[in-house]
């Protein structure tokens, strides 16, 4: 059951890091509303103390698995010798054995040697007198004596061969107990092999997450944020300096509008979260506003390449985003001003980006930090505060000019 947890666990796990490869390109942890710079840098301080334990943990548990195999091992090697002996027994208990039926039929051939001594002496002490009687006595007496021999001997063999089956049972039962602990070392070594690949696991999660706080701590001190600033206060005063909104592109027409709309593919919602701004492909994309660089999303399956970028427009603030690009000239964390091209306009599917008809550029606006290092992951967040970008004009006209 354990094995198949951390097989379901597993799955899970890779999926979730499969989708975050695809949807968010870089600064996945999110800072809190009133997180700091030195709160950051406890957390990483944390995670690193949480890695050198579990390191110190994997390294026990390695020596654990090793002594356990060892000793499986070793198990094993008496089980084979205890194997040997039963064997070397066996054939002692065979030879006894066979020994035991030569002294019987030695016993046997002396009984009759005996009794017909013991008719002749009948017979000559009849005939003959005392005079012939000597020699008959005197091998009586050594078939007494051989016949006695006998029956000592066998005796021995008897109790030699009981001791070997004693040994015998005694040997099995020494196997029986060296393959219980055997199959006891291997289960234990199998489930240390378990927790090892889920600390495994874990380690490659704690490394992420150290690289992680440690490229946002990066981030935000050269943006100039101080140990007890507030992330998302810093942030904000350094693109508070918007008055208003500028176009993204110099000249172009709107070819759908903001909210309900028949959709245009299969794939396309009837809710449209921006506006399309007809361009050919290729078209410089301007920043709507100053701001930074929140976060960067390649291939995804509809909207392509995208960017999002946070901005605070007369004190309050929002993030905009671009769709269906084909380049970005931009990463994560980067300030851009109204006069940088951020991106290229695509538009067209290149095989991954379903939600297009032809080249144009979606531009969506959301009130709030949404993505990123200092704003909330979730697209449904982004999708929730949406408004209608401001300044274009209606359906199927042109503009020129930002």
């Amino acid at each position: 059951m354990k094995k198949v947890n951390y097989f379901i666990r597993s799955i899970l796990c890779f999926a979730i890091i499969f989708m975050s490869i695809f949807s968010i390109y870089d600064m996945n942890v999110v800072a809190e509303s009133n997180e700091t710079l030195r709160d950051l840098k406890n957390q990483l301080t944390t995670l690193k103390n949480k890695k050198k334990e579990q390191d110190n943990k994997k390294k026990l548990t390695e020596a654990q698995i090793k002594d356990y195999k060892a000793k499986s091992e070793k198990a094993q090697l008496d089980i084979i010798k205890a194997s040997q002996d039963i064997d070397e027994v066996n054939k002692n208990i065979e030879r006894t054995n066979a020994e035991i039926e030569n002294v019987k039929k030695e016993s046997a051939e002396l009984l009759i040697l005996n009794q017909k001594t013991e008719s002749e002496n009948i017979y000559l002490s009849y005939i003959t007198g005392a005079s012939t009687m000597t020699e008959l006595i005197m091998r009586s007496d050594m078939i007494d004596m051989l016949t006695s021999y006998n029956n000592s001997k066998l005796k021995e063999l008897e109790l030699l061969t009981d001791n070997n089956k004693k040994l015998n049972k005694s040997l099995e039962k020494y196997q029986e107990e060296l393959a219980k602990k055997r199959e006891e070392y291997e289960k234990i070594a199998d489930e240390l092999g378990d927790d090892l690949a889920e600390m495994n696991e874990s380690a490659v999660t704690i490394d992420e997450e150290i690289r992680n706080t440690q490229s946002l701590i990066d981030y935000y001190t050269n943006y100039g944020c101080k140990d007890d600033d507030i992330l998302s206060v810093c942030v904000a005063a350094k693109n508070s300096n918007n008055e208003g909104w500028l176009k993204p592109v110099t000249k172009g027409v709107i070819t759908s509008l903001f909210g309900y709309r028949t959709a245009p593919t299969p794939t396309t919602g009837n809710n449209h979260t921006g506006i399309d701004i007809g361009v050919s492909e290729g078209t410089k994309v301007y920043a709507a506003a100053n701001g930074i660089v929140g976060a960067i999303v390649l291939k995804s399956s509809c909207g392509g390449n995208k960017v999002y970028i946070w901005t605070t427009v007369k004190g309050k603030k929002y993030t905009y985003a671009y769709l269906h690009l084909k380049s970005i000239n931009v990463k994560v964390g980067d300030e851009v001003s109204v006069n940088d091209v951020v991106a290229l306009s695509g538009g067209r599917s290149y095989g991954y980006d379903t939600c297009t008809t032809g080249p144009h550029l979606h531009f969506g606006i959301s009130e709030g930090h949404w993505f990123g290092a200092a704003g909330d992951k979730a697209l449904s967040k982004f999708n929730s505060y949406l408004i209608n970008p401001p300044g274009f004009p209606g359906l199927g006209q042109y503009f020129y000019g930002r």
